[in-house]
This record gives structure tokens, sequence and C-alpha cells, in this order.
């Protein structure tokens, strides 16, 4: 080892010595000592540091990369091994490796030290000059620059924005950009925007049990969801409060006029039609006169029928090995009450007078636990390939992925041979199964182990040692409740003892 490693070596941990008193002494210090311009002044010095801290940790994130690969340290890609070591959000850990893509020198394969993707944000980042919104809003200019122009225009529009970020803020900078791009794009070349705008986003439901939908159809999608609520969506069809609606449109127009009577002749009806002024609608009348929702809920109501009668039909094939439907588990007891919340395959919580009405025309399973343990009796027979009645059990016990930190709800899941696995002679039993996304199961080929758990029947994940920061073994994503109940609950209830 070069006498220059050892120094660099060196200097970085009397760095990270010195950095770490520093942080002690302002931690301990009482800040009502100063008046309002002293603390703005040092509100605005340590806001200075925080950003050339940015730079730093992309450099050390960068440098990681090119000295390993993700796979060899266990993990699927640089993203998962910032959420399992550092238990970031996946987009805070994804912002961070492609900052280190950005900001950091990169080196090309035989070995030269490049600049940075982008060497004008990473400077006046480090001069703490812009902040992580400027180098957001650059970053994003620049990647639609590269659908108009070469490298060299995009160069010199970073260097037209970083000024404007070093005395501006980012909607300002954003601004700029929005009409540096219009410039550079004055001949219409690029993407069909029409085509790369269309889509749907769903979010995540709030406490309330609602998801908000946003997106852009495009218009063929249009005209089926016109078409629908056109029909589906009239007064009175499909209200789910009033239990005498109608479930689908009639086949006739209920608001058509009789057929005239015996002796009428149609040209003499249609003149005297003609000719006399058009009469008042009358009121409406029996399940339409009732209904009471609005045009948009009537229109939601109407969506939910068409995705009902059609998940019904049995004509989407399957899934992960079970029928595209819509599962739900809950317990007796809650089924006995009316009370409690039933978790679906795609880990909406769902309250119970829903799932009742839910169940109406549904297939019921019962899934049986031996007492005080979640472990199952009997779900089918010993096979490479877990039976419906096995993932059906999985997506009642885990709900969604078993590995820490993964959101994937279970319809997104595979059964998972955990303990021991298919490959050293695990066998196809329901309480050595577990859902794991594809991602996670392949992970036992980069050296993670899963054992479960005899007593609770949970699945905890056990990571290779570069991952290893004794981190908790079990995902409680999916099982909340567990974090949320008191010490005395917890040690009554073995099946919510965590022996992580």
């Amino acid at each position: 080892m070069g006498s220059d490693v050892v120094a660099s070596r060196e200097s970085v941990q009397h760095a990270l010595s010195d950095r770490a008193a520093s942080v002690k002494a302002l931690l301990d210090a009482d800040f009502t000592v100063f008046d309002t311009a002293e603390l703005l002044a040092l509100q605005s010095e340590r806001d200075q540091r925080a950003r050339a801290d940015a730079v730093i940790d992309a450099r050390i994130q960068a440098a990681i990369m090119q000295r390993s690969t993700a796979h060899e340290i266990g993990a699927k890609s640089w993203a998962d091994v910032l959420i399992t070591r550092m238990r970031l959000s996946a987009r805070e850990a994804a912002t961070r490796v492609r900052r280190a893509e950005q900001l950091a020198p990169r080196r090309c394969v035989t070995g030269i030290l490049l600049d940075p993707a982008l060497p004008l944000c990473a400077q006046a980042l480090a001069d703490g000059d812009i902040n992580e919104g400027h180098v957001t809003v650059i970053a994003e200019a620049v990647r639609m620059a590269t659908k108009y122009v070469d490298a060299a225009q995009c160069a010199q529009l970073e260097a037209i924005l970083v000024p404007v970020a070093r005395v501006s803020g980012p909607e300002t900078v954003h601004q700029a950009a929005v009409r540096a791009l219009y410039v550079m794009n004055q001949d219409g070349l690029g993407p069909d925007i029409a085509r790369h705008t269309r889509g749907i986003t769903v979010g995540t439901q709030d406490p309330d049990g609602l998801t908000r939908i946003t997106g852009w159809v495009d218009a063929e999608l249009a005209a089926y969801l016109g078409t629908v609520n056109d029909t589906w969506a009239r007064p009175g069809i499909n209200n789910p409060a009033d239990p005498h609606s109608p479930a689908n449109p009639e086949t006739t127009d209920p608001e058509t006029a009789p057929p005239p009577g015996p002796g009428t002749k149609t040209h003499d009806a249609a003149a005297a039609a003609a000719a006399s002024p058009a009469p008042a609608l009358p009121p409406l009348t029996g399940p339409a006169g009732r209904d009471t929702r609005s045009p948009a809920q009537r229109q939601h109501d109407a969506l939910k029928a068409v995705l009902r009668d059609t998940i019904a039909s049995g004509r989407l094939g399957q899934h992960n090995g079970l029928p595209v439907t819509v599962v739900v588990s809950t317990t007796l007891p809650e089924l006995e009450t009316a009370a409690g919340i039933a978790v679906t395959g795609t880990g909406t919580l769902m309250p119970m007078p829903d799932l009742i009405r839910l169940a109406e025309h549904a297939h019921h399973y019962l899934v049986i636990y031996r007492h005080h343990t979640a472990e199952p009796l009997y779900l089918g027979r010993t096979k490479r390939l877990a039976t419906k009645a096995q993932r059906l059990l999985l997506h009642h016990r885990d709900r969604g992925c078993t590995r820490p930190g993964c959101t994937r709800c279970a319809n997104h899941c595979q059964a998972h041979h955990a303990q021991p696995s298919w490959a050293h002679g695990g066998h196809t039993d329901a309480p050595t199964l577990a859902l794991g996304c594809p991602p996670d199961n392949q992970l036992a080929e980069l050296g993670w182990t899963t054992t479960i758990d005899p007593t609770t029947g949970r699945v905890h994940w056990h990571p290779p040692p570069l991952l290893d920061t004794g981190q908790n073994t079990i995902n409680h994503h999916f099982h909340p409740e567990e974090l949320l109940s008191h010490p005395e609950e917890a040690v009554d209830d073995p099946e919510r003892q965590d022996d992580s």
C-alpha cells in the first residue's frame, strides 16, 4: 500500500472524527442565546455545508459502484443496497444512485478519470450555491434536451442554467429551462407527446380508505369509458346505496315513450308532436328518482360494476398460480361481528361491510390454524409448485413479499421455498412456503437465507455479511398492526412477538 493511499485513508478518518466532534458540539449547543440575525447566519452556513455533503455522498457512492457490483454484495441493485443497509425509501435510494452518476467523477473502460456528467452542477453544489432542488431541475432539463440536441448543446444548456440557479430558486430555474428547451426544439422534433403522456397512476390508499387515480387516456380508451358511462352510469343503475337498484342497465330505455295505441297512425302522431311544444319531462321515478349520487360518483360505480363483471367472468386467465380475481383475507370473528378490516391481495384495506357485500357472489375458502399459532394444519399435497390453496394461505398469512423493506403486494409475489429452499431438498408444504416477489426470490443465489419461526409462522430473511447491519429480519410493511401493539399485548399474544 503506497504512502499516498495511507495518507488519504488517514485524512478521511481524521475528517470524519473532527466532523463527529463538531456535530456533537452542535447537538449540545444552546441556540437560544443567539439573536435572530445570528441564527439566520448559522442556518445559512449549516445549509451550505449540507449541500457540499451531498457531493461527498455522491463521490462515496460512485467509488463503491466503481469497485464492486450490487450482486457481489448480495443485492438486486445499488438502490437495494441503500434500502437494506440504511433503511432509505425507494425514491431516496434511487435519487442517491442517480446523484452518484451525475455529480461524481467517472472512469472510462481504460481507467482514465473523467469529469462528472453534470460538472457545473457538481461544482456549484460543492460550493454551497445551489441545492438538491436545483440539481433535480437542471438534470431533468438536460435529460429532455438529449431528445432534441447533441451532447455539446446539452452541456451548453447546463452552462446556461447553473448561473441562474446560483441566484434563483428552483421554480425560476424551471421556467428558464422550459424556455431554453422550447428554443432548442423549434423544429418540433422529438417524441410523440400523445403517445408518451398516456397512462394511469393508481396512488396509495389514504387513511379514509380512498385511493387517488390520475392520468391521461388515449382516444380509444376514452371512447370505451364514454360508452360505459352512457349506459352503466345512468341514474338509478348500480347504486350501492339502493338495494333495489338494477345491477345492470336494462335492455330497453325506461324513458322510451309507450307505443301508439290502436288506430293511431304514425304520421299523424309525428305531425301532432311537431305542431305542439315539447312537454316538460316528468320527474324521475323508481331507482332513478331515489338516486342522489353526483355524475362523478355514478361514473365511479359504473366502472366498478364493469370491472367486477369482467373479473367474475373468469376469462382473464391466471396470475402467479391463482385465477385473476380479488383475493381478500379476514377472520371468522370479524365476519361474525361485521367489524374489522380485511386485506386484499393488492394490499388494499377493506371495511367489513364492503367485504360482506363483495362476498355475496364469491367463492369462499376456510384457512384453519392450530390453536395460538399461525401454522396451517393441511393445505394440499407436496409438489414442486404450490397449489391454489397454498397460495391462498400465503395471501392471508404474509399479505405481500416477506423480505424486509419490500413493498410488493401479494398479487405481485410468488410462492417461495423458505425453509429449506427447493434446491436444498425443501418440500412444497404450506408451513415452509412464503411469499416473495420475483426479484427477491433470486436473492438466495446472492447469499441470502430464509428461516421460518415455528411459533409465529413469520419468515426471517438473513442478509449476507456486507448487507448485515443488525437490521430487522421480518417485514412489517404488510403487518403494521404489529408495530402499534402495546408491549403487554405482544407478551400475551405469541403471534405478535418479533423474535428477530
